[in-house]
Formats: C-alpha cells, structure tokens, sequence
C-alpha cells in the first residue's frame, strides 16, 4: 500500500501542475492577444496579476482534480482495485484537462467578441434561439479546429495520467512518514482548493489587481468566471420581498428624493399627441460609428443628413451589453435581464414605458423582425402594455419578397420600418411604436438587392477588426444597410405630413462586436448614440435646450420622450431626465452602464474605487458625428471622491430593489407632497 500512494501522490501533484501550467498559458496568450496597451507602467499590477492568476488556477486544478484524488486513496487500500485505478483516474484527468481547455478557448473567443471575461450573458444562451447561436459560431469561430485540439488535448492528458499511475514508485516510506506526507497533502490540496485559510475562500472580489481594467479580466481563468457567471445567473432570476426602509435609503445615497415624476402639465400636447416611435437597433456601437469616413467608408448612407439636422447625443451608453439585458433595462425598467422567462413572467408590472402611454390613450405597437418567441416576448409584452404583436411571420405575410434574404435572426430591417410607416399611415389614435431591429447580427449578411455605399477595410481601421478583410466587410456592407434602411424611412417620413406629427428616437442596444479596443477607447467601445427627431410643432411648444456633450444613458430615454409627447403623465425615473431640458438635472447628469460610469467629468470604470479617466479637452470640441473624439478619454485617473463611489454603488442596488418592488406588488416611495 505503501508504494500504491507514494505513486498517488506523486502523480496527482505532477498533474495540478500540468493542469496549472496549462491555465497560465492561458492567460500568457490572452494577455499578448488582447493587451495593446504599454504595459511598462504596470510592473507591479503584472506581477498581481500572475500572482492572484496562479492562485486562482491552482484552486480551479485542485478542485478538477479532487475526484481523482479521493477515488485514488480508496484504490490505493486495496491492491485488486489499485489494477483498475490507472484508466479510470488517466480518464478522469483527460476530463480535467478537457474542462479547462474548452473553457480556456470559450474565455479567449468570449472576451475577443464582448471585450470581457465569460458572465451573465453567456447563459442567454438558454433563452435564446439555439440553432441560430450555434449557426452563428460555426461561421465565426474556427469550430472544427477547436473541437480537433480539445480531442487531441483530451487524449495527450490520457496518455499522460495512465503512464503516471501505472508507474509505481520505488520508494518505500516508514508508516508514520507516509502518513505524514498524506496529511499535509491533504492540508496543502485543502488549502489550494479554497484559494487560503483567511475568513472567505479566494473570490471575485481578489481579481481586482489594477487601474487598468483589461489586467483584472484577465487574472481570473475561464473556469472560475464560468462559476461566478452561474452564481450571477441564479439570482438574477429570483426576485425576492424587500422592505419601504432599504427603498428609501438607497434614494438617499444615490442622490435622489423619488422615484415617481411628473411631466410638465401642456394643454397644447394634450390636445395634439404626437405619434411616438422607439427603435433599439441591433449592435448600433459607437466604435463602429467611428470608423465612419466618407466619401471612402460610409457607414450611416441615408441616415447622415439626419444625425446632422436632428438632436444627436454622443457621449451615450446602453443599459447592458446585450439585446436582452439592454431590453429589459430601456422597456421594462428591470436590470435583471431573463424577468420575460423568469419567476415573474406571469406578473404585470407597474410603470412600464408602455403602460404609460397606454393610460395617455395611446395604441401601443411592439415590432420585432424576428420570432416573438425569443425570450419568450409574445407572452411577457401584452402583459407590460403592448397591444399589438408584430413579428417576423407577420412582414413574411405583408411583405412575402422578404423571404428570399431571411437570417437565421429573422427578416431584413426595411420591412419593419415599411411595416411601422403602414400603422402610422393607417393610425386613427396616437401610436407609440417600438422596434427591436435584427438586421446587423452575426451572420452580417445586408439583403442581395442592397447596393452599398462605398466601404473600404483600410490599414487605419483594420487592427479595429478581428476578422480578415473578406468578413469585416461584411459587417461593414451590413452595419451600412441597418443605418441606411433607417435613414430612408425617416426620409419618407419627413417627407410626408406624418412628419409634422411623430416623434423619433432610436439607439443602440450595445456595441458593434468583434472590435478590439486600445488605451482610452473605454467608453468609445461600450457606447451607442440617442438619435432624436421632433417635428417643428413640438419644437415650438417644449422649446427644447441641445448640448450634444449632456451624458447619459438608457435610463434617459423615456424620461425624454415623456417630457416632449405627454402631459401631466407620471412614471418612474430611475435616475433619468429629459436630455433636453433647459436645465440639467445635476443628480441625474449622468450615464450607467453595467461596465462603467459616465459624468461631465469623465468614464469610471465600474468596481470599488471612485476613480475616472478625464475625457480629453478634444471632445469638448468635437464635430456632430465625430464619435471617437466625444467619447475618448485621458489614460491617468483622477479621485472622485467617496461620495461618488457611494452614489456608484447605491445605484445598481437601487434598481434592483424597485424591481423587486414592483415583481412583489410593493408601493414605491412618491415624491414629498404626493397625493
């Protein structure tokens, strides 16, 4: 028995490091790969970052591997199991192995497309349409290639466990020294696998290493992310009681007295609604927008005289970085992004943007190209306020030559926006219509009949690509369409009396993918434009003030349209304000993002510390559609000061109290004076 668990012993530490080793090449590649940034300034944040690094790896190599351990201390105790025990442990480290190569590769792809570790958004997945995403990774991600190496790897880790387990040590051990050197391997696995003997085990907090954000998404590895992905996916579906006293609290420390307002009372507005239409455009990015350069690489086509005569907010971010979590944040107020197939997706909720139109008399209109399956839609919207449903069956019915540029994702943009000019022609009552466009989504495919505008894949925007010239055009010739199938319609509206009567406003769900980002682009890479037209008639009446450089995010899109289209309607904030008020509303003058923060002052990038990047004196200066400038920020950090982290951190707790709120039939603190 003696020499049966010296030769355990042996081979279970040889293969942690094998499997550690492996996790540290990892990251060795995708610091190389993903860090464009001079690190030389860095030295001690590198070094934390290998440090932290290699704990986490040993704590994930020793939990893979405690299976094998354990299994082969019972084998080793009995010389009949002990024959058996060399292919069933080579097979269990071959599964090891295998785990942290595949996860290594989804980690590597997954911050190559979202320009961050594997979290909440992988496990749309399960709500999403399956075979669309797995159409998608086979023509973006060398899949075959891939599943050969994991094969190949699966089988090397094989060969390998079996040679160390059939060798048989030569050693031999007095009882009490075996004995001995079984408990402090015991101690020491114990101690590798909860990452130290302090009060909690090794955890997400400790990934925090540097001022530079791209050196604590890589100190993690892809197995560990995977696990805090799980844990983040599993309470972002429940939606538990809270109590009036937190609610009124976390106001306090975000800086706010209510979450319920009031439009202005305007008997012009409520004698002439206007007709109001929301578009969430798919991966409208700002980094995209600033690859923009006619007359060589012209992104918006049609779009262009517009962003150049209407209101067009640049320094801007989505709610999330995703469809999903984006969604649910501008159009049910809820940062948990799966409430539409969760727990409460049989509850109505309060204060929803289309419930407070619906209460103003409007008709309410969802459009959607695709399958209003998707996250379960058809079921959730006409609880939120939605009367009418229209998805990709219902423009294959009204438009059948549509079928011949079908995507895995659903119809071609254009004929929603014919669809949306159809209603608006035949509307006999106000119309609040909302489209969630497809169009620009892996696979980038713009209809055969759409001639482009010229696009070219210049040396200047070429390290912007992941991808070879042949695919990066690709998504060029498709961001170009989705902008111009816009642009046209708001031509064609412009052009017709319905102009004098509908409001327009239209963003980005998040940013394009499968673009890098370098020093300073922080904000450039998450952000997406608010696109805003309001006919002449409504101009005069609201009298609206225009700063192009106001900050803001999601959360201010609703409070806008509600001040420029609604009288006396009240709804609930969250911390947004109309953007063109003609006095900003300092407590709200900003842009959150589940990634970062932005002010008058800079982009904070989310985590403990108040700190931000200053946005350089250029953006101030910056042109009408000149997104690179408006959005770039200085590399060295400034403090803040520690009541904007308190405000940073009461904030994201805030929404996620109200929407346990609301799921839960709570009432919502009223401004002071209320009825």
């Amino acid at each position: 028995m003696s020499a049966r668990l010296l030769s355990l012993l042996r081979s279970v530490w040889i293969m942690l490091a094998a499997l550690t080793l492996l996790l540290l090449a990892a990251r060795y590649v995708m610091l190389q790969t993903f860090a464009a940034e001079d690190l030389s300034a860095y030295a001690g944040d590198l070094r934390d970052l290998w440090r932290i690094g290699l704990r986490y790896d040993l704590r994930v190599a020793s939990i893979l591997l405690a299976p094998l351990f354990l299994l082969g201390l019972a084998a080793a105790a009995r010389e009949r199991l002990w024959r058996f025990f060399p292919r069933t442990g080579a097979a269990l480290f071959a599964l090891a192995g295998s785990i942290i190569l595949f996860f290594s590769l989804a980690n590597f792809y997954y911050y190559q497309t979202y320009h961050t570790y594997i979290d909440i958004f992988a496990f749309g997945f399960l709500h999403e349409d399956q075979a669309a995403i797995l159409q998608n990774i086979r023509e973006d991600y060398p899949v075959l290639r891939a599943v050969l190496g994991l094969l190949a790897g699966a089988y090397c880790f094989f060969r390998l466990g079996r040679a160390l387990l059939r060798r048989q040590s030569r050693l031999s051990s007095h009882p009490a020294l075996l004995c001995l050197y079984l408990c402090l391997s015991l101690l020491l696995w114990f101690y590798l696998a909860r990452g130290g003997f302090g009060t909690f085990p090794l955890g997400r907090d400790d990934s925090r290493v540097s001022r530079l954000e791209i050196l604590n998404k890589l100190t993690p590895n892809g197995v560990i992310v995977l696990d805090w992905a799980r844990k983040d996916y599993a309470g972002n579906t429940r939606f538990p009681a809270v109590s009036a006293a937190e609610g009124q609290e976390l106001l306090r420390r975000a800086g706010f007295t209510s979450f319920l307002e009031k439009t202005p009372q305007n008997a012009w507005l409520a004698a002439n609604k206007p007709h109001v239409l929301l578009a969430l455009l798919e991966s409208f990015g700002s980094n995209m927008l600033a690859l923009d350069a006619p007359p060589d690489n012209d992104l918006l086509g049609a779009l262009r005289p517009h962003f150049m005569d209407d209101f067009l907010f640049r320094r801007f971010l989505p709610a999330d970085n995703g469809t999903a979590p984006s969604l649910a944040a501008l159009f049910f107020l809820s940062p948990a992004q799966n409430i539409s197939d969760s727990a409460a997706r049989h509850t109505a909720l309060p204060h929803t943007p289309f419930r407070v139109y619906k209460e103003a008399g409007y008709r309410t209109v969802f459009i959607y190209p695709g399958k209003m399956m998707w996250r379960n839609l058809g079921g959730y919207l006409p609880l939120q306020g939605v009367d009418s449903l229209y998805d990709q069956s219902d423009l294959l019915r009204l438009y059948p030559e549509a079928e011949k540029d079908l995507t895995a994702w659903g119809a071609p943009d254009e004929y929603a926006w014919q669809l949306a000019e159809k209603l608006l022609r035949e509307a006999r009552e106000p119309l609040f219509i909302s489209i969630l466009s497809v169009s620009n989504h892996p696979p980038y495919r713009a209809p055969a009949s759409y001639s482009a505008a010229p696009l070219r894949f210049s040396p200047a925007s070429a390290p912007y690509f992941a991808d070879g010239e042949p695919e990066s055009l690709a998504m060029l010739k498709t961001f170009q369409y989705a902008a111009d199938a816009f642009g046209r319609f708001l031509s064609r509206l412009k052009g017709s009396a319905l102009g004098e009567s509908t409001l327009v406003a239209a963003t980005g769900d998040h940013q394009m993918r499968r673009l890098h980002t370098f020093a300073g682009e922080y904000a450039l890479n998450l952000g997406v434009p608010f696109y805003l037209y309001l006919p002449e008639k409504l101009r005069a009446w609201n009298a609206p003030a225009y700063d192009p450089q106001r900050p803001g995010s999601h959360k201010d899109i609703f409070p806008t349209l509600f001040a420029n289209s609604l009288s006396g309607a009240e709804y609930l904030h969250l911390g947004g304000r109309n953007m063109l008020a003609a006095q900003d509303d300092a407590s709200r003058a900003f842009g959150c993002n589940a990634s970062a923060w932005i002010d008058s002052r800079g982009v904070y990038v989310s985590g403990s510390e108040p700190l931000f990047h200053p946005w350089l004196e250029a953006g101030n200066k910056a042109g009408p559609l000149d997104f690179r400038d408006s959005l770039l920020a200085a590399p060295e950090l400034k403090e803040a000061g520690a009541e904007q982290g308190l405000k940073m951190q009461a904030y994201p707790a805030l929404l996620r109290w109200q929407i346990n709120a609301r799921v839960n039939g709570a009432p919502l603190p009223a401004p002071a004076g209320a009825d």
